[in-house]
């Protein structure tokens, strides 16, 4: 119970930092320090952890995913294509909600952190026309872009989610895809409620249509050729960000809508930019120090020795831990192992797992750690709070979904 509590009060103050304009990046980085310290932590330990974990490859990596994301998101608003892209998809989709909505959702094919960077200013873009405001935009870039991570076969939740079942991971899909299909029906009913469009001009004739995929597909080209190194030749993310990175400079600058070194050296020099990286340091720093001070650990230990109901666990463990680390990896190596521990649900585990990914994840969800959230919220400049009290709903509508897939594969499951 204490290591629940003081937790949380490391988390209130955080929080209360993010409200007070000192920085997300700065909040995490001090949440973390204040982690080690409640949990026994000196000041050498505690230094040598923060050493370790900003030099640890696994940071590196996704600070470099974050910059590169980043700096690919400034080359494409910058180049004006942002613009296009969204102008040439509202060509064939005359729906501008329906729009809107995809374009996150396409991005979420992608499992890197902090996509939602990506989809940013398309939803930007393609809500121009729309009477909404920065809260809602950020609740639509943040929900639409996780709708496939329930199920979609390239994210690590479900990797390791599947192995831990001995299942293949198609099955794990199939098993799970409900959530996905819940998660894109409860973001038309809440998260688009109460968006406004302005009238609908005349729809365009059969071949402005065909004109517009064609302009869609070729500003829609880097992201394309990320798919297309990354999931079907099995190119490193890492390396084909980069090739997408250099692609669409090499492409605005032969089209001449931008010049290489104002372009570097207004990215380098942002203080937009830079702000970014320094809080793509403090997600880590504040997860992985949960992990190093014990926190989780103590957490897991607390619920096993509670005498609470088994579904109670189930569903408020995983949820705790998402809400606290905002990485759908660690409510799952934290709390399924843990879980498999009960004989209930060790004699038939696939109900029980499939409930509780669902309602991690609801936590990683709604955590202004998240690092989609926090990216969505900064860019957007949309209030954390607000933004996760209108999530609240589309999640409950998840979370059922949940349940009734722990009632169903209870006693029928298709594998």
């Amino acid at each position: 119970m204490f290591a629940l509590i003081r937790v949380f009060g490391v988390f209130a103050i955080v929080v209360f930092m993010i409200r007070m304009k000192a920085g997300l990046g700065v909040s995490l980085i001090t949440g973390a320090v204040l982690v080690a310290f409640l949990f026994g932590m000196g000041p050498v330990s505690t230094g040598t952890a923060i050493f370790d974990i900003c030099s640890q490859p696994e940071t590196g990596a996704f600070v470099l995913l974050i910059a590169l994301v980043l700096a690919l998101s400034m080359v494409l608003e910058k180049s004006g294509q942002i613009g296009r892209l969204t102008e040439s998809l509202r060509g064939f989709v005359t729906n501008r909600k329906l729009a809107a909505a995809i374009l996150p959702s396409i991005v979420g094919f992608l499992p890197m952190p902090g996509g939602a960077l990506f989809s940013a200013p398309m939803v930007k873009a393609a809500t121009d026309d729309m009477i909404l405001d920065n809260h809602k935009k950020v609740e639509v870039n943040h929900w639409f872009r996780h709708v496939w991570e329930y199920s979609w076969p390239l994210y690590p939740g479900v990797i390791y989610t599947a192995g831990l079942l001995e299942l293949e991971i198609k099955e794990l899909l199939v098993m799970q895809f409900p959530l996905t299909v819940m998660a894109i029906i409860m973001g038309f009913v809440f998260v688009m409620r109460g968006v406004r469009v302005s009238p609908e001009s005349v729809a365009p004739s059969a071949s402005a249509r065909h004109r517009a995929v064609g302009r869609f597909l070729f500003d829609f080209s880097p992201f394309l050729l990320i798919i297309a190194l990354y999931l079907f030749a099995g190119v490193p993310l890492l390396l084909s960000l980069l090739i997408a990175l250099v692609f669409a400079v090499v492409v605005n600058i032969v089209r001449r809508k931008v010049k290489l070194l104002p372009l570097t050296r207004g990215i380098l020099t942002s203080t937009h930019y830079l702000s970014f990286i320094v809080m793509a340091y403090g997600v880590m720093l504040f997860g992985e120090m949960l992990r190093a001070s014990g926190a989780i650990g103590q957490m897991s230990t607390f619920f096993d020795e509670s005498q609470l109901p088994v579904m109670l666990v189930v569903v408020i463990l995983p949820f705790i831990i998402g809400f606290v680390a905002g990485i759908t990896i660690v409510y799952c190596t934290a709390t399924f192992p843990l879980l498999l521990a009960f004989p209930q649900v060790s004699a038939n585990p696939v109900p029980y797992i499939v409930l509780a990914f669902a309602a991690g994840f609801m936590g990683t969800m709604l955590s202004p750690i998240h690092a989609c959230l926090a990216l969505s919220s900064e860019y957007f400049q949309g209030g954390l709070g607000r933004v996760i009290l209108r999530l609240t709903r589309p999640a409950i509508g998840v979370l059922a979904m949940g349940f009734a897939l722990w009632l169903l594969y209870s006693y029928w499951q298709p594998f």
